[in-house]
């Protein structure tokens, strides 16, 4: 969870605690229950969306490191293949594979 939304939500949910407690006492905090029922479901859907949001970025990191194993496998071939057309052919004919390579 990002600290931002940790310590958000940790601020929202002493201050909906502490709220409902002295609400109890018979202290009446000026907070109607219908606000405090919507700080409630804010503060559980920002839990639910802070988890979903770490699923997401676990997910993006396994994939980043896929596509940098793919990628890393594309120029090892690349590179492959630029080395089979200049063994086989003349330095003037390397423009024609796209081989635009001086030496």
């Amino acid at each position: 969870m990002y600290q931002v939304f940790k310590d958000q939500l940790e601020k929202s949910k002493i201050l909906l605690v502490s709220v409902k407690r002295n609400h109890r006492m018979g202290r009446h905090s000026g907070a109607s229950d219908a606000l405090l029922q919507k700080l409630e479901d804010d503060c559980k859907r920002v839990e639910a969306l802070s988890a979903e949001l770490e699923r997401l970025r676990e997910e993006l990191h396994r994939k980043t490191d896929e596509t940098h194993a793919v990628l890393d496998q594309l120029k090892e071939h690349t590179k492959q293949v630029k080395k089979a057309v200049k063994r086989n052919y003349d330095q003037t004919w390397w423009s024609k594979f796209g081989i635009h390579d001086k030496r």
